[in-house]
C-alpha cells in the first residue's frame, strides 16, 4: 500500500479547479473533466477528517448518469464545493518560507 500524499491530492484538485474555470461547455461538462483528477484522489491522501468526508461527497455526486440530469444551480455547488477544498487544502498545506 502506498503512503498518503497530500501534495497529490492538492495537485488533482489544481487541475480539476483549473478545467472547472477554463473548459467550455455547461458546468455538467466542465465537471465531467474534473471528475477525472478527482477520482484519481485517495481519501487517506487528504490528511484532515472533514475534508475526507467533503471529498467523498463530491466524489459520491460526479456520476455521468447525475450530472447528465442535474440543474445548473446543483452542479454549480459542487463545483463550488470543490473549489472550497482545494482552497482549504492548500491552506492545510501551506509552508512557511523562509
Amino acid at each position: 500500500m502506498t503512503k498518503p500524499d497530500p501534495l497529490y491530492a492538492l495537485e488533482k484538485l489544481g487541475e480539476a479547479v483549473y478545467d472547472l474555470a477554463t473548459g467550455t461547455g455547461p458546468v455538467q461538462e466542465r465537471l465531467c473533466e474534473a471528475a477525472v483528477y478527482l477520482h484519481r484522489i485517495r481519501p487517506e491522501d487528504i490528511p484532515d477528517a472533514e475534508l475526507r468526508r467533503v471529498l467523498v461527497g463530491i466524489k459520491d455526486n460526479l456520476t455521468f448518469d447525475e450530472l447528465q440530469k442535474m440543474p445548473n444551480e446543483d452542479a454549480s455547488a459542487i463545483a463550488a464545493r470543490i473549489l472550497d477544498l482545494y482552497q482549504c487544502m492548500d491552506d492545510l498545506l501551506e509552508r512557511p518560507t523562509g
